[in-house]
């Protein structure tokens, strides 16, 4: 119960303390006048009636004392509760404005002097509108407004200086609430100067390190200790199809590893990746395939560098990678110009030693004359075979040492009917039909025109020879108008060729034919580089072989 009351006098003010203790006093007087004092045994025992007086007022007495001492106890709460408020608002580092619901200055902190260089703005400057920068008026009047309501607002405006310029600040209105009645508003100010400027200076920073990732060739990207991806530069946007927009925040499964057909990533030992360069110290992998966003791969170098705070912690990884089929593909011309070297080599030595005897042993069987019938079909079949030698040997005299061209401008149409009418009778014995789809408008290209000729003579014997069975040869020539280069396709409808076999086409001695040499095709390759061209060769087993060369054209179209 007397806590109860102990409660109840700590949440009355000052004044309702000092009535509360009034009507007390005042309730004991009236009992003990109008009620006990009257009374008969009173009125008998003067004692009695002494006592009850001394008994009250000694209750009085003690009730003030400690009412005296609540309020006193209470008026130095008040007080340290107003000092710590203006301590509060004296020395806090932002400006403070208490206002009134018209927006007229009542009062200020010395922040206010500060930040705007005034001394004495409720004297000088008697509304907060006129001290706001004019772009900012309406939207200051209006959170001023809904302040003025009860709602506390928060935004940025531009507040003018003694000096004239504006400042920018973040605004904070507060309804001032007086026994439950809104009596005005607050403002706080903070400059934004210093802030403004650091973020300047972090968004340079920022745009510094985006140029510098931009600029590099090298695909680079950040992922944090969860494998999240941070940062990705335009390199690695080029290199992998993937945007910044669609790897921040996502793992680089993606990238590491190719997606399943149902849509899922590949996770096995994608997390032994990400824990091996989430180590703390920097490896570089020599050759290891990351994929595109279409599915496709492609050889890589890259070295994953640990991301290290000031304080040692792990923040995340830098990983730069560089795409390296150029690097595989130059390798792979050195050893094959290797294998050209010493082929040639070879060639020059072994067509030397073998084309004397062999023309000494032709020779010497046109002298002999057949007997008898089997003798005249021995003496062809060895005829035939020392031809078969003598043209391996013109090869690999084509392959030793550089045959002299001689450019000239042709109509590739021409070539290719030339060919087609020489092979034609091969052809019709073999059961194909060999169809041309020429344009007549095409341009003419600069080439040496017995090479080019070598060179399709050469496809479509390859050609013919793949569809035992017959069927049909297709040869077609374009030119698109925005492409520079002339396009010959060989299209056949043979036994094609295996997709393991197709990137050693062009290699010495390696032939699909069982009695291949494989530099026919060699020569074609060189013959077709030597023309500034290049050919393609696209095939699947069973269906048949697409050969296409493009030369570089050397006049308009022909009108």
């Amino acid at each position: 119960m007397f806590q109860f009351i102990k409660n109840r006098v700590r949440n009355l003010t000052l004044y309702q303390l000092v009535l509360t203790c009034h009507q007390g006093a005042i309730a004991l007087i009236g009992v003990d006048l109008f009620c006990l004092q009257p009374l008969n045994y009173f009125q008998n025992h003067s004692f009695a009636s002494l006592a009850m007086n001394i008994f009250l007022f000694a209750l009085l007495s003690t009730a003030s004392y400690i009412g005296l001492r609540w309020m006193k106890r209470r008026e130095e709460n008040i007080t340290e509760a107003t000092e710590r408020f203006k301590s509060l608002h004296d020395h806090h580092p932002d400006a403070i404005l208490s206002l009134s619901l018209d927006a007229e200055i009542l009062a200020t902190n010395h922040g206010s002097e500060e930040l705007l260089g005034w001394q004495q703005p409720a004297e000088t400057c008697t509304s907060l509108l006129s001290l706001v920068h004019s772009p900012d008026l309406l939207k200051t009047l209006h959170h001023f407004q809904v302040a003025s309501k009860g709602t506390s607002q928060h935004f940025e405006a531009a507040f003018l200086h003694d000096q004239g310029f504006p400042v920018p600040t973040n605004v904070t209105f507060v309804p001032t609430i007086v026994n439950g009645d809104i009596v005005g508003v607050y403002a706080i100010l903070k400059d934004l100067r210093e802030f403004n400027e650091q973020k300047k200076e972090i968004d340079k920073l920022h745009k510094q390190n985006q140029l510098i990732l931009n600029s590099v060739s090298e695909g680079i990207y950040g992922i944090d200790t969860t494998g999240r991806t941070i940062f990705w530069n335009k390199a690695a946007e080029a290199m992998t199809g993937w945007k910044v927009d669609e790897m921040l925040g996502k793992r680089i499964h993606n990238l590491i590893r190719p997606l399943q057909e149902t849509g899922g990533s590949r996770a096995e030992e994608s997390g032994k990746l990400v824990a091996t360069m989430l180590h703390r110290e920097a490896s570089v992998i020599k050759e290891d395939l990351f994929w595109k966003k279409d599915g496709t791969s492609f050889p890589v170098e890259y070295m994953s560098s640990p991301m290290l705070a000031g304080n040692g912690k792990l923040l995340g990884t830098v990983i730069t990678f560089k795409d390296i089929t150029e690097f595989q593909r130059t390798q792979e011309l050195l050893i094959k110009s290797d294998k050209l070297s010493a082929v040639g080599q070879l060639a020059a030595g072994v067509a030397h030693e073998i084309r004397n005897p062999l023309t000494a042993l032709k020779g010497f069987l046109k002298l002999l004359g057949a007997r008898s019938d089997k003798e005249k079909t021995y003496i062809e079949i060895m005829d035939k075979e020392l031809g078969r030698i003598e043209f391996i040997v013109n090869e690999f005299l084509l392959v030793s040492k550089p045959q002299a061209t001689h450019f000239v401008e042709r109509t590739v149409g021409g070539i290719v009917q030339s060919t087609v009418e020489l092979l034609q009778p091969q052809a019709l014995m073999n059961k194909i039909e060999i169809v041309t789809d020429l344009d007549p408008t095409l341009p003419t290209v600069s080439c040496d025109e017995h090479q080019i000729k070598q060179v399709f003579i050469n496809v479509m014997k390859n050609a013919l020879e793949a569809m035992a069975h017959g069927g049909t040869l297709r040869i077609e020539a374009c030119h698109l108008p925005q492409d520079k280069q002339l396009k010959v396709r060989f299209v056949d409808q043979g036994c094609g060729i295996s997709s393991e076999r197709l990137p050693k086409l062009g290699e010495p001695f390696y032939s699909t034919k069982e009695k291949g040499t494989g530099l026919g095709l060699m020569v074609c390759y060189r013959i077709i580089e030597a023309h500034g061209g290049f050919m393609d060769i696209q095939s699947k087993l069973g269906e048949g072989t697409t050969v296409e060369i493009s030369l570089p054209i050397t006049s308009t179209a022909v009108a």
